[in-house]
């Protein structure tokens, strides 16, 4: 199961998914400014810091592969390393959903003309 093949494979997704996440985060920015309104924090997070996630498949592959090349290792370590990696897939997937869902969900209600205002 753990082949420097599927490592890469999942290391490009979790890039794919960093990449999709950040440029949908742009979108959302673009649409926010235009039309004057306040994005969510996840979105201003992964507009504004969203390239700093391409250390997160960097990182794991690092390991990953290093752990691969070593006898000493099990291949019980060896496969969680792997998991590990599929899990931070999950992980990014759910979060760049979240963060690029979220503006859908956010009423915001102006009440116009008043003496209040």
């Amino acid at each position: 199961m753990f082949t420097i093949r599927n490592a890469t494979l999942v290391a490009i997704m979790q890039v794919g998914v960093i990449v999709a996440g950040v440029l949908a985060a742009g979108l959302w920015h673009k649409a926010a400014t235009a039309d004057g309104i306040l994005i969510p924090f996840p979105v201003a997070f992964l507009y504004s810091y969203g390239s700093v996630g391409f250390v997160i498949p960097l990182a794991w592959i690092v390991v990953a592969l290093l752990l691969r090349s070593r006898p000493e290792v099990s291949d019980e370590m060896k496969r969680l390393v792997f998991w590990f990696g599929v899990l931070v897939l999950i992980a990014l997937i759910t979060f760049v959903i979240y963060a690029n869902v979220s503006p859908c969900f956010r009423i915001m209600w102006h009440l116009s003309g008043g003496e209040n205002d």
